[in-house]
């Protein structure tokens, strides 16, 4: 669970670098690339608060 954020991260990259490779990029490998890299980020920050904030309250 703590490397959820990363992993999401990872897959959105992972979306835009095999398309490129493969030479059949499309505005839909875009998209959902793109998707997958701001929603890791976002994921990513919001898991690591909550963990911060459980750090502090012990």
């Amino acid at each position: 669970m703590k490397y959820t954020g990363i992993i999401i991260v990872l897959l959105g990259a992972l979306a835009l670098i095999v398309p490129a490779l493969a030479g059949c990029e499309s505005n839909t490998t875009l998209v959902i690339g793109g998707v997958l890299l701001v929603g890791g980020a976002i994921a990513h920050g919001i898991i690591y608060k909550k963990g911060i904030d459980k750090d502090i309250s012990k």
